[in-house]
């Protein structure tokens, strides 16, 4: 090839780049736009919750197309509902749009927990997911979530309260948990794990009644099993402990 056909072949390919650094610019700057625009509209809305406040929390059919439009804009419903610098609420709706996060969040976390979800798991997943802006942000407590329980009770037990040692949690499946499940529940909250061993030398279970228990609850996804631990002996993991390391 000539040194001519080298150099038009090097144009061309240049060109072709300059081309394609202009092309993922004017997308860059159209991303930009459309996220001012994006951001000027939810303010718009937020603005719009103050002045309007109480029409909103008086108005059932007003209030759910206010929400609507708020999803529409990627503002939770749930953040919403709740209080802006100090403003009178709709408690009720407060409660109910909770409600319907948690069954969300145990829904997504099913696979990763069996359906047994710490409540201060599930409070830390739901405020870090609702966090806004400085001005609009959700701190939602452990009493918030007891309390929109009592109103999922009214729609059946789907999801229910268990006490494991001490600390509050929720299930959000149809498995029953047994005595000895409780136990060796609350003996993993201890270090995160439990093995055959630490129940056999605590609670001088046989090991038949360590593995029925500790298989079933691995079985539903409880608990998840390690097969290095210390001393070649399997140890039984709570997720949400192997999620923190």
């Amino acid at each position: 090839m000539s040194n001519r056909g080298l150099a038009s072949f090097d144009n061309a390919s240049k060109q072709k780049h300059k081309y394609q650094n202009l092309g993922q610019q004017l997308l860059q700057e159209q991303r930009e736009e459309l996220e001012t625009q994006l951001q000027v509209f939810q303010n718009a809305l937020i603005s719009f919750k103050k002045q309007y406040n109480e029409e909103i929390s008086s108005n059932s059919q007003f209030r759910a197309e206010f929400s609507e439009i708020c999803q529409s804009f990627g503002i939770d419903p749930l953040l919403m509902s709740s209080s802006v610098d100090g403003e009178k609420i709709d408690e009720e709706e407060k409660y109910n749009q909770l409600a319907l996060r948690i069954i969300e969040v145990c829904k997504l976390t099913k696979s990763l927990n069996g359906g047994i979800i710490l409540v201060n798991d599930l409070i830390k997943l739901i405020n870090s997911d609702t966090w806004f802006s400085d001005d609009l942000k959700l701190e939602i407590s452990e009493a918030d979530i007891l309390r929109s329980l009592e109103h999922l009770k009214a729609l059946g037990d789907e999801l229910q309260l268990l006490v494991i040692g001490h600390r509050n949690y929720i299930k959000s499946t149809a498995q029953e948990i047994s005595s000895d499940q409780n136990i060796i529940l609350s003996t993993a909250n201890l270090l995160g794990y439990v093995s055959v061993g630490i129940l056999r030398d605590n609670f001088q279970w046989r090991t038949v009644r360590c593995k029925t228990g500790l298989d079933d609850l691995v079985a539903n996804g409880v608990l998840w099993v390690d097969k290095q631990g210390e001393d070649h002996e399997i140890e039984y993991w709570i997720p949400s402990w192997i999620n923190r390391s």
